[in-house]
C-alpha cells in the first residue's frame, strides 16, 4: 500500500492545543512535507526556491472547546490562483526578521489580525511548490478573536473550518490528471461550500502526518 493509500485509510486525529504543541515540539522541522506531485512531475520542480511562509491559525471556541482553523479565499481578480482557498501568508522579504515574522506580517496585512493575537505552537517542514516557493507553515493558537479587517485586494472572504474535519483522512481525495504528456497529482478536501486543494491541502496533509507521529 502506498503512502497516499495509507493516509487515506488512516484514523482521524482529535488533539487538544496542549497535545498539538507537544507534538510539534517533538517533531524536527528538517524534513520537507511529502509532495506526491513532485515525484510524479520532477522536471517541473527546480533546485532553486524562494522562501515563503503561511500561518495556520487555530481558535478554540470557548463554548464547546471545538478547534477551528482560519482559511482565506483569495480575491477573484488576483492574477495567481484567484478564488482559491489558502492560509494567510506570502513571500519572505529580506527585511523580515524571521520566517515566523513573515507569516505574522502577512496575516496582519491580509486579515487584520495583529501578532499579539497569537501564541506560536510550532512549525512544520517546508512544502515546495511548482511555482518555485518553499513554504514554511507556522502553527499558532489564536488567543483572542479580534475583529477581522480583510485586504480586499487579496482576500474575498474567510472561512472557519473545524480542525477535526481537516485531520480526518476520509475527507480527503487524491486526484490525478494528465496535462499534455505529464501526470499530475494533488489532494482535495471539501467542507460545506468550499474546496480546499493543491498546496493548502498538501500542507494539511503534512500537518496530519506530523501530529499522527505523536499518537503512535
Amino acid at each position: 500500500m502506498s503512502d497516499i493509500e495509507q493516509f487515506l485509510n488512516a484514523p482521524p486525529i482529535d488533539l487538544s492545543l496542549d497535545e498539538i504543541r507537544a507534538a510539534l515540539d517533538k517533531e524536527p522541522y528538517a524534513h520537507q512535507i511529502h509532495n506526491p506531485d513532485k515525484e510524479m512531475f520532477p522536471s517541473g520542480y527546480g533546485a532553486d526556491y524562494r522562501s515563503a511562509a503561511i500561518l495556520i491559525p487555530i481558535w478554540q471556541d470557548p463554548n464547546d472547546g471545538e478547534l477551528y482553523t482560519l482559511l482565506t479565499q483569495r480575491a477573484l481578480h488576483m492574477r495567481n490562483h484567484p478564488g482559491q482557498i489558502a492560509f494567510p501568508g506570502g513571500k519572505h522579504d529580506a527585511e523580515d526578521a524571521s520566517i515566523q515574522y513573515t507569516a505574522l506580517r502577512e496575516t496582519l496585512e491580509e486579515v487584520g489580525l495583529a501578532p499579539d493575537c497569537f501564541d506560536l505552537l510550532g512549525e512544520l517542514g517546508e512544502y515546495c511548490t511548482l511555482s518555485g516557493y518553499c513554504i514554511k507553515p507556522i502553527i499558532a493558537e489564536m488567543t483572542r478573536k479580534s475583529e477581522l479587517s480583510l485586504c480586499e485586494d487579496e482576500v474575498k472572504c474567510v472561512h472557519w473550518v473545524p480542525l477535526r474535519h481537516l485531520l480526518t483522512p476520509q475527507n480527503y481525495r487524491f486526484k490525478k490528471k494528465k496535462l499534455d504528456t505529464n501526470s499530475r497529482g494533488y489532494f482535495e478536501i471539501e467542507y460545506e461550500e468550499i474546496r480546499i486543494w493543491g498546496v493548502t491541502a498538501g500542507i494539511l496533509f503534512g500537518l496530519y502526518q506530523t501530529l499522527a507521529k505523536h499518537i503512535r
